[in-house]
């Protein structure tokens, strides 16, 4: 075997190998430029070594270098990340969870939808409402409520409830049972923040 035939062979399975270091190491496409241009040379050494003296060799290795590129690749990209050397390289992708704003504050906030309650201060159309004992930030769609005003949960947005009034005469909330505590009144409950002194 002369040496075009091992240029050939060699640059190939530099090129390969080369397409496996650029999915380890970030190079902003440098190493793939190097594997390009191993490719290109590699085949300009077969090309010399069997083009003219040896066809079949030569499309033999064309269909080659077809088949081993894209191989090489998708097994680089399924297997690597399986081996406790890609682990250790590769990041994995976070989860749902990780990336969703809110997450746990919204599945808790969701279990409110349908719940009642009342306004504690104008919503314009951003507030505050008491709902199942809790203050919580609200909103409606475009009303304007006075405090006072009674409420249902209809859905969440971001880490607020979404409310809208409740028909005239339908009960805000049911009657306690043997144990419980009723609502308070607006009388009972402590001042907020931003609320004056009365004289």
């Amino acid at each position: 075997m002369g040496y075009q035939e091992l240029a050939a062979f060699g640059l190939l399975i530099l090129g390969l190998a080369l397409i496996v270091a650029e999915i380890c190491i970030p190079s902003g496409g440098l190493i793939t430029i190097f594997s390009v241009c191993c490719f290109l040379g590699s085949g300009w050494f077969a090309w010399q070594a069997w083009a003219q003296s040896s066809p079949g060799i030569w499309w033999t290795y064309v269909a080659g270098v077809i088949v081993l590129v894209p191989l090489t690749l998708g097994l680089a990209l399924y297997i690597l990340p399986r081996t406790s050397f890609g682990k250790r390289i590769l990041l994995e992708a976070p989860t749902l969870d990780e990336v969703t704003p809110y997450q746990h504050e919204q599945q808790r906030l969701a279990q409110l939808i349908g719940k009642t309650g009342r306004t504690l201060t104008l919503l314009n159309p951003g507030g505050l409402v008491l709902v199942e004992g809790e203050r919580m930030h609200a909103e409606t769609r475009g009303l304007l409520l006075d405090p006072g005003v009674a409420v249902k949960v209809v859905a969440v947005k971001g880490n607020r409830i979404v409310i809208q009034p409740l028909p005239a005469g339908q009960p805000q909330e049911r009657a306690p049972s043997d144990g419980e505590q009723p609502m308070q009144t607006a009388a009972d409950e402590p001042p907020l923040d931003f609320d004056f002194p009365q004289s």
